[in-house]
């Protein structure tokens, strides 16, 4: 495979036996690490590039090595594929040959490809594709049986260890949840009391979802707010009824994989949470209100229409939330 914009020409080497070889061991041992020493199964399995039957190029680089011992190391690493398991070759001794590189650590392979991309030996459209986790360096060479095990181990140790690692890293960015903001103002905390009712739901994604409603009110961005707010209303009232549904009560039958706040009204009608149609008719204009929010309003417009929605959800709150947690379980008949 050539790279006809630069130097480098790949050679697929996947239908040579001793390569072929090394490939399967590859991921064997790959998904090995995987499965029994992480124990991943099921979705945690998307942590991985190569588990299952996920496909994936490697490629193996030979280069310029100033180290006593060698005259060459090798580059080695992985793209994702769609088509199947392969394993690319290129030589590039001679065109590394030089003090420039040379001069750069063995251990450091990203700054070897770096400098790879920097003297258009490789593309750099190309390297986008490199996967970060599997890059590794050995002085080993991989056309011989006898190291394939001396390869394989380290790098498919330090590949999944460094996968794992940053899925962790990435699902604590993710479940950072956003801090009760002060807004400024103390009335608005005592009035409200958004804190303690937060503390109540102990609902981390809710927690998130309400403060960066309220962060979003502070800098006064009301559009934001007001959206945010709307599907803030919806979660409440679907917390309401997965505590119905968690004393007996048949509160989500019928409500479907995407219940829409219509759906959700529906329920509150219906015994045991008997919503009255008063009550109903305020539900319905905080939705309108929500609804209604657009570019067009005036800030002044918008700031009431958010005000309006927090005192809805503090309604719902105080009015069916703790109904919903209080209640006694269904009669027998009624499960």
């Amino acid at each position: 495979m050539e790279d006809k914009e630069n130097k480098t020409i790949f050679v697929d080497m996947t239908n040579d036996p001793q390569v072929n070889k090394f490939l399967k061991a590859l991921h064997q041992a790959y998904n090995e690490r995987v499965t029994n020493y992480y124990e991943a199964k099921g979705k945690e399995l998307s942590r991985f590039i190569w588990s299952e039957k996920k496909k994936v190029f490697i490629y193996i680089l030979d280069v310029f090595s100033d180290n006593d011992s060698s005259s060459k190391t090798s580059i080695l690493f992985a793209v994702p594929s769609k088509e199947d398991n392969k394993i690319f070759y290129a030589n590039l001794v001679n065109e590394t040959n030089n003090f420039t590189f040379g001069n750069i650590f063995d251990s450091d392979p990203k700054a070897r490809i770096s400098w790879l991309i920097s003297q258009k030996i490789l593309k750099k459209e190309f390297t986008v594709n490199i996967y970060n986790p599997s890059i590794f360096y050995t002085f080993f060479d991989f056309t011989k049986e006898y190291s394939l095990e001396d390869i394989k181990n380290p790098w498919i140790k330090k590949w999944v260890d460094t996968e794992y690692k940053s899925s962790l890293n990435n699902l604590k960015k993710s479940n950072y949840i956003e801090p009760f903001p002060t807004l400024g103002k103390k009335l608005f905390v005592d009035r409200y009391h958004f804190d303690e009712m937060l503390k109540t739901l102990d609902d981390n994604q809710f927690t998130d979802e309400f403060n960066q409603c309220l962060f979003a009110y502070e800098h006064e961005k009301w559009f934001l707010c007001a959206t945010g707010l709307g599907s803030c209303l919806e979660h409440l009232m679907e917390k309401i009824i997965i505590n119905y549904n968690k004393k007996g009560y048949k509160t989500l039958r019928g409500l479907g994989k995407d219940p829409t706040f219509k759906d959700y009204l529906v329920v509150f009608r219906k015994s045991p949470i008997n919503m009255e149609p008063r009550q109903e008719t305020y539900f319905k204009m905080l939705s309108m209100a929500r609804n209604s929010v657009d570019h067009h309003n005036t800030g002044y417009t918008k700031k009431n229409i958010c005000d309006s929605l927090l005192d809805g959800i503090r309604n719902i709150f105080n009015d069916y939330y703790s109904p919903s947690v209080l209640i006694k379980d269904a009669p027998k008949d009624e499960k």
